[in-house]
């Protein structure tokens, strides 16, 4: 059963969770997931500069060739942890197609040791899945801190919710939900010497 901290954020160990972002009152639905086995020790176990990274728009069934592109531009060889990494990714990638229900997806896969967006904000998209492979995940402050954590910004001291490594959480942005829409940020660390690798999947508009 999804457990539920509110009812416009819900989470569970089982994915089925996702598909009650379909529900109007739910602006958030996150996975737990569990990590497959030995891609955290791998990943861990890499140079940042060896972390595929890239953006790309089009058809979820293009995503393993295009991440196997990804992987042999940073020079890792065939094995089962990169097997394992292109799988997972793909595999939510497919989901989140589903979800949108377009033939496209926009899938960006970085490597961040800067403070990307660490802004508290709300996303202007339709439809965003989060998940982080390395590195500290996406943040975001209780419902009834929302607002002061968007005044606040880097001043805020409140308190902070984070999704756990490989948790796949999906929003509804501000297309979708409006005011409603969670408010987040990516995780400060710059000067920490950690490379987080995060992956962000899109709703591609209709003018696109």
């Amino acid at each position: 059963m999804s457990g539920t901290v509110n009812k416009r954020v819900v989470e569970s160990p089982d994915g089925a969770v996702l598909h009650r972002i379909a529900e109007q009152d739910v602006a958030l639905a996150i996975w737990h997931r569990p990590e497959a086995a030995g891609l955290a020790a791998w990943l861990d176990s890499l140079p940042a500069e060896r972390l595929p990274e890239g953006h790309f728009i089009g058809p979820a069934a293009c995503v393993p060739a295009r991440l196997a592109a990804l992987c042999d531009l940073v020079a890792l060889a065939d094995s089962p942890e990169r097997r394992a990494l292109i799988d997972d990714i793909a595999g939510l990638a497919r989901s989140f197609a589903r979800r949108t229900g377009r033939p496209d997806i926009d899938l960006r896969l970085e490597a961040i040791a800067h403070d990307a967006c660490w802004r508290f904000h709300r996303d202007h998209v339709g439809y965003r899945l989060n998940a982080t492979y390395r590195g500290p995940g996406t943040q975001w402050p209780p419902l009834e801190h929302a607002a002061r954590a968007l005044k606040a910004q880097r001043r805020y001291r409140g308190p902070l919710n984070e999704f756990p490594r490989f948790a796949a959480g999906l929003f509804k942005g501000v297309v979708r939900a409006g005011t409603e829409a969670i408010v987040h940020r990516s995780p400060p660390v710059a000067g920490s010497g950690q490379t987080r690798l995060f992956l962000c999947l899109n709703e591609v508009p209709d003018d696109e």
